[in-house]
């Protein structure tokens, strides 16, 4: 009984220290848009357009950066695309659209500012609006997986101030697809 209780709460806490606090998560510079598709879209955030990638496929390539991707960065605590990141985004589509034989990841990152499910979520969320943006714009749903590596592989460390923006981003790495 005793073990019972145990596993209530400590399920109870979990769930509330994973809960964003209010203020927190916000799509857009105004807190309300989550960019990902065309600017000035209104408030939503679905992702509805079609399943991730299996995990199991994301796990079994190889992906690798390649110089004509870009990558996009985020407002510190936000998760909605930036004027720059959608610019950024429309090369990358083209880009990915000649390239259909490829399959894509899009990694979330976050800075060191907040607990380790914080930031792993909030890359979530940075990963599955880079995902729709591609996927509204003609990429092939199946072709684009996610995953978050939230703040444990920043690209920058040493000052907060020059390192936190760089750590702010979602970067699109590439593979051959899996062969049916």
């Amino acid at each position: 009984m005793l073990k019972n209780a145990f596993a209530v709460l400590a399920v109870a806490l979990l769930a509330v220290s994973c809960t964003p606090k209010k203020g927190g998560l916000k799509g857009g510079a105004d807190g309300l848009r989550a960019g990902a598709g065309a600017e000035g879209d209104g408030p939503r955030l679905a992702y509805a357009k079609g399943e991730d990638m299996p995990e199991g496929d994301i796990r079994e390539e190889s992906y690798q950066p390649v110089a004509d991707l870009a990558t996009v960065f985020f407002e510190y605590d936000q998760y909605g695309l930036s004027v720059e990141s959608t610019e950024a985004l429309r090369a990358n589509t083209a880009w990915l659209k000649q390239h259909p034989e490829l399959s894509v990841l899009v990694e979330g990152h976050a800075d060191e500012k907040g607990t380790s499910e914080y930031n792993l979520a909030l890359g979530q969320k940075r990963a599955k609006t880079v995902r729709e943006y591609y996927m509204r714009a003609g990429v092939a749903p199946g072709q684009v997986g996610t995953i978050s590596y939230g703040k444990e592989r920043p690209e920058c460390t040493g000052d907060y101030d020059a390192c936190g923006p760089k750590n702010r981003r979602a970067v699109t790495l590439v593979a051959a697809a899996k062969q049916p």
